[in-house]
């Protein structure tokens, strides 16, 4: 591209700089001492307030961007993220503020009147949520109908409440009942949700003869369902795209289902790793009303103990779990595993497991065990699970479970 090989001239400079895919190249708050010329490829504006991802712009070869906190000396007042492999020309503030110098009068009057501009505009960004909210109201949506399909008792339909789910809306994207109103009308027309109006009905009595008569009827309530998950995805994401505009609202959170399917695991495996520490704490968070809800409704006592629950032996799944067997069994078990293959499962187990095998040991074994595991090292990882599903294929064989 010949408008971009001729940027790089001893005016501009020739400092340049590459950011892979997904590289920040810079965040909201830090100081602002470069700007840059994209030659190659793409860069995302954006700002987070809250839980939205606000994109304030796609900057494209021979654009620059990062240029109003060099010329103000303000902090970055938004993100920039590369999209793609990018190349850019850095300008530090010393040449962009030469640059501005060298150029006419006019242009300079007309630059600071841009910069003031932009700060306006910047301000408003920080309190306005995106106008289009539309696949932002059906993330929220989708989360809480599966929160509320995976709470409801075996048997029964679940049934989410608009008024609800419309209170929880407002507090994540600080929209109006108006427009989600809209929203639930046109997902309810191309029928991928199904909205029930539970009615009520008002009786007056007749003053003269005594008697009760029906007034007229009301809406109590309205129950929101969806009834494909799927479809209801593919087609809010097909309509959202219709929608796009220059200001584009992402979720940045995920809920557990999400993350599972991302990941293609159960949303069980995923809470285990979270409970041992596998996954950082960092990553975990709640939405807060709903959370400071739920708290009240179970009381303080209730979040001081963690009760592991007691499993069924069918549903033994890995040693993480061995903690759950009765030490009877598991004493049993380790036993008629022989000590080489015990001291395999404490070499490859956690420190709750391992402290568990150890317990239903004798102390003379459980010396033998850790001489051994300090002998081998880390086992081989075939070997490993074999030993594994051996010990419990035994437990679950010893449970009446395998013929």
């Amino acid at each position: 591209m010949e408008h971009t090989a001729a940027m790089k001239t001893q005016d501009v400079g020739d400092k340049t700089r590459s950011f892979h895919k997904g590289q920040v190249i810079y965040k909201e708050g830090q100081t602002s001492n470069e700007a840059y010329i994209i030659t190659q490829g793409s860069v995302s504006l954006y700002r987070l307030s809250g839980n939205k991802r606000i994109t304030l712009g796609i900057m494209r070869p021979g654009q620059i961007f990062g240029e109003m906190g060099v010329i103000t000396e303000e902090r970055r007042t938004a993100c920039a993220e590369a999209l793609e492999y990018t190349q850019v020309i850095v300008l530090d503030q010393n040449l962009l503020h030469t640059l501005l110098l060298k150029s006419p009068r006019p242009v300079q009057i007309i630059t600071t009147y841009l910069v003031e501009r932009v700060r306006a505009l910047n301000a408003r960004v920080a309190e306005r949520v995106c106008s289009n909210t539309f696949a932002s109201v059906c993330s929220v949506l989708l989360l809480a109908w599966r929160a509320v399909a995976r709470n409801a008792p075996k048997g029964e339909t679940p049934q989410l409440s608009t008024v609800d789910v419309s209170r929880t809306i407002k507090d994540i994207l600080l929209i109006s009942q108006v427009e989600i109103d809209e929203i639930l009308d046109k997902l309810t027309k191309v029928h991928v949700v199904a909205i029930t109006d539970i009615k009520g009905a008002r009786y007056r009595k007749d003053p003269l003869l005594g008697t009760v008569k029906k007034s007229a009827d009301f809406v109590k309530e309205r129950l929101l369902s969806i009834p494909d998950t799927e479809r209801f995805a593919q087609v809010t994401r097909n309509l959202a795209r219709e929608q796009e505009d220059q200001c584009a609202c992402d979720m940045e959170f995920m809920d557990l289902d999400d993350f599972s399917a991302h990941v293609n695991a159960q949303p069980d495996t995923v809470l285990k790793k979270i409970a041992y520490g596998e996954i950082a704490h960092s990553m975990v968070f709640f939405h807060k009303p709903s959370a400071l809800e739920y708290a009240r409704e179970k009381g303080e006592a209730f979040f001081q103990k963690a009760r592991r629950p007691r499993l069924k032996p069918e549903d033994l799944q890995s040693l993480e779990d061995i903690p759950a067997v009765d030490n009877t069994t598991l004493e049993e078990a380790l036993s008629r595993l022989g000590f080489y293959k015990v001291s395999v499962l404490a070499a490859i187990a956690g420190e709750e497991v391992r402290t568990k095998i150890f317990h239903n040991l004798s102390k003379k074994i459980a010396g033998v065990v850790r001489e051994e595991v300090e002998r081998m090292g880390q086992p081989d990882p075939a070997e490993a699970a074999d030993v594994e599903d051996e010990l419990l294929t035994l437990i679950k064989t010893m449970k009446g479970l395998n013929g």
